[in-house]
């Protein structure tokens, strides 16, 4: 739970703004501070499935994409597959080699590679020239490619047809690497196109889609999920906006894991202690994508790609365990990371209060550097780069805070100038630098942010969605909440006011007794409230004997018996 700085009521609503928006008047005004106003309108957000499916044609390059695909399994080709190591590159890889073994219906005839983390981010000569020697022809590089104009160059050199599925931002002028088909909302000209926020699994869900409009057979007996369970594991592991087109393919996806999950996913979810009939987006953020992801942070993302691709579960299972043995390496070395990162920044206080937060170390894993730098902007509210020092070269990942595109800011010619590599989105992005040049970076970054007219730390402020009644606490209430689902950037759990609630307790609980728990009191019940990583502030419930509480509303579901309970995001004595 995060101590804010401040908390941002809503506006009140016009008189009847809401009605017929939804039976249960305060889903009605969530909808409403959702943008929509009309019935129809709100019919389609609940079931996002009520009108026509997704035009494949607006997305830039799918068209070419799909002749092109189309003629390649025609004409009996080898085709690889080049993708990334995070999840959403490791289930985009998945769902074009599982459609690409059923429509040339040869195993053979498909091949794919994924870098291995000492390789780096993207596109590179190594695996370029592996998969050539296999005798394919065409190359379909996916969540990667579309800034890698020289390695595309060589890859058209050798001989291969080259099509990008990439979302990756791209420079305003960039239009991608000369001769290859490129799929890509990012190009200039779509900057308000709701394609512009696919991950790179849901354009390669598309891609398929398309080729499967044209008649091709893209599924395996015994396997028909489409492969919208695949497309959302990407979709929600890459954080991308749960909104239009990809709330669609999420709320499908989820339902196909539920009812139906591969046998790879079914294996993911029972070493994470998942039951798949209760996946939602949080548990596929929290539980299953930290899982996929660490594969490729600690060395070979394959065995992730292997888990996705099997459909025997024995093999599945011993993926699983190996996956779950991984996951553990990497806990541990995030966490001796961060402790020596923090060591070097209280050393140095000036470059923990730069606008943004350079920080290296040798020796440094770089697979969890991402991992590393969120928490340190959770700590210190500021843009942060972690980068790893070998052999003259520095590279790591940038994870930045609302109101900031790091991706942009190192796109900056002040700063691209001395960079061998970047890449990423506004929130997040890879570098790679000389090491000599890290003290300019640090420079050019911070002329940037004062171009802005930027100061660090922004305020940290929590936006309430409603102030809820008392007679609205209720588990009914957060069922017919669940139908906004699912949550996710782009449309986050309601945060709800309870508003001067007398507190009858508080414990501390957790193994390492971080947590807080205390229970309210609303009308005549006790609402059980948790607070993650609050201990240290129970004392201020015994100060403040009512108080305000910023919160979302749960049912908890444990030991078969469902309860109501709420998540803390914030609490502060009552005011009124």
């Amino acid at each position: 739970m995060t101590a804010y700085d401040a908390w941002r009521l809503p506006d009140s609503l016009p008189a009847g703004a809401a009605r017929g928006l939804h039976r249960h008047p305060l889903v009605g005004e969530l909808l409403f501070r959702r943008g929509i106003r009309a019935a129809d309108e709100a019919d389609r957000f609940l079931d996002p499935m009520i009108g026509d499916p997704p035009d494949t044609s607006r997305v830039p390059g799918m068209d070419e994409a799909v002749g092109r695909v189309l003629a390649a399994v025609r004409g009996d080709e080898r085709i690889a597959v080049f993708g990334d190591y995070d999840a959403d590159g490791i289930t985009s890889t998945a769902i074009l080699v599982l459609a690409l073994w059923a429509a040339t219906g040869d195993r053979d005839s498909v091949v794919a590679r994924l870098p291995r983390r000492d390789e780096g981010y993207g596109l590179n000569r190594a695996g370029i020239d592996e998969l050539r020697a296999t005798g394919a022809s065409l190359l379909i590089v996916v969540d990667c490619g579309s800034g890698d104009h020289d390695h595309v160059l060589y890859a058209r050199s050798v001989g291969f047809d080259v099509m990008i599925l990439d979302h990756h931002q791209m420079a305003p002028d960039d239009v991608g690497p000369a001769g290859a088909i490129l799929v890509s909302a990012q190009v200039p000209g779509w900057e308000d196109s709701p394609e512009r926020r696919l991950s790179a699994a849901g354009l390669s869900y598309l891609l398929v889609s398309a080729i499967a409009n044209e008649g091709a057979t893209v599924t395996i007996a015994g396997n028909e999920t489409d492969y919208q369970d695949l497309a959302t594991l990407g979709t929600v592991a890459d954080v991308s906006s749960l909104t239009d087109i990809n709330r669609r393919l999420v709320k499908d996806g989820i339902a196909v894991i539920r009812s139906r999950p591969r046998v790879g996913i079914a294996a993911l979810c029972e070493i994470a202690g998942i039951d798949p009939r209760q996946v939602d987006a949080a548990a596929i953020s929290f539980k299953l994508a930290p899982r996929l992801n660490a594969a490729g942070r600690m060395g070979d993302p394959q065995i992730a790609l292997d888990l996705m691709l099997t459909d025997d579960p024995r093999e599945a299972k011993r993926l699983a365990e190996e996956i779950e043995r991984i996951n553990l390496r990497r806990r541990v070395e995030s966490d001796r990371i961060l402790v020596e990162a923090e060591a070097h920044l209280r050393a140095d206080p000036d470059a923990r209060d730069r606008p943004v937060v350079i920080v290296r170390g040798e020796g440094w894993t770089s697979g969890v550097l991402g991992i590393v730098a969120n928490k340190l902007v959770e700590r210190y509210r500021r843009p942060v780069i972690v980068l790893d020092d070998s052999g003259g070269l520095s590279h790591g990942s940038a994870r930045s805070v609302p109101g900031f595109d790091i991706a942009r800011a190192l796109a900056d010619p002040t700063c691209l100038g001395l960079l061998t590599r970047h890449g990423g989105h506004g929130q997040a992005a890879g570098v790679a630098l000389p090491s000599e040049q890290v003290p300019a970076l640090v420079a050019a970054l911070g002329e940037h942010v004062a171009a802005l007219g930027l100061t660090f730390p922004l305020p940290d402020v929590l936006e309430i969605d409603a102030v809820v009644r008392r007679e609205d606490i209720s588990l009914g209430t957060v069922r017919d909440i669940r139908s906004l689902e699912p949550f996710g950037r782009g449309n986050e759990a309601p945060v709800l006011l309870l508003s001067n609630v007398p507190v009858v307790k508080y414990t501390v609980i957790g193994r390492d007794r971080s947590h807080l728990k205390f229970q309210v009191r609303v009308g005549g019940r006790e609402l059980p409230v948790l607070a993650w990583g609050a201990a240290d502030r129970g004392q201020e419930l015994l100060r403040d004997p009512r108080v305000d509480v910023a919160l979302t509303l749960e049912e908890d579901a444990w030991n078969g018996r469902p309860r109501l309970q709420a998540i803390a995001r914030d609490f502060r004595p009552a005011i009124g």
